[in-house]
């Protein structure tokens, strides 16, 4: 594990699919309010694409594992990745219910200000998107240091 850190993102892609089948069953869905447009999304398909990207980014260490630069760099990328995308997966689970913990009633609709309930809900999930989206720069400054190792080894 040590030497290949990369190998937590399978573990947690396989943890996110398996999560989505439990998921599955409570046919729960996340409402996200941008602007004026109003978003339903399936919490198994959002699990599902957490699961292909820690996939995806796994393979991509499995096919430039010999490049990359530094292990430290890659700790921080594998860490900085599985964290944003359990935190993801942790505000999507719990919901707005638990970012807003007004009761569950009769919402009235009819002024602006009744979407205020999920504007912190929506802000926690942005802030979580920014920072996963901010964290694969990691990976793309530790492979771009380790080409520029590779030339300048050759060159000598």
């Amino acid at each position: 594990m040590k030497q290949k850190p990369y190998n937590l993102l399978l573990w947690t892609g396989l943890i996110l699919v398996l999560t989505s089948f439990f998921i599955l069953k409570q046919n729960n869905s996340v409402d996200i309010h941008l602007h004026d447009t109003y978003f339903v999304i399936a919490h198994t398909h959002v699990f599902w694409l957490l699961a292909m990207l820690a996939l995806f980014v796994w393979t991509l260490y499995l096919l430039t594992n010999r490049i990359l630069y530094s292990k430290a760099l890659t700790w921080t990328h594998v860490i900085v990745t599985i964290l944003t995308l359990l935190l993801f997966a942790l505000t999507l689970f719990l919901g707005d219910s638990f970012m807003n913990p007004t009761p569950r009633r009769y919402y009235d609709y009819s002024s602006w200000n009744s979407f205020d309930n999920y504007t912190t809900f929506t802000k926690a999930i942005g802030i979580t998107i920014f920072v996963l989206l901010l964290g694969q720069f990691i990976f793309v400054i530790n492979l771009i240091a380790g080409l520029f190792k590779r030339l300048t080894k050759r060159k000598t």
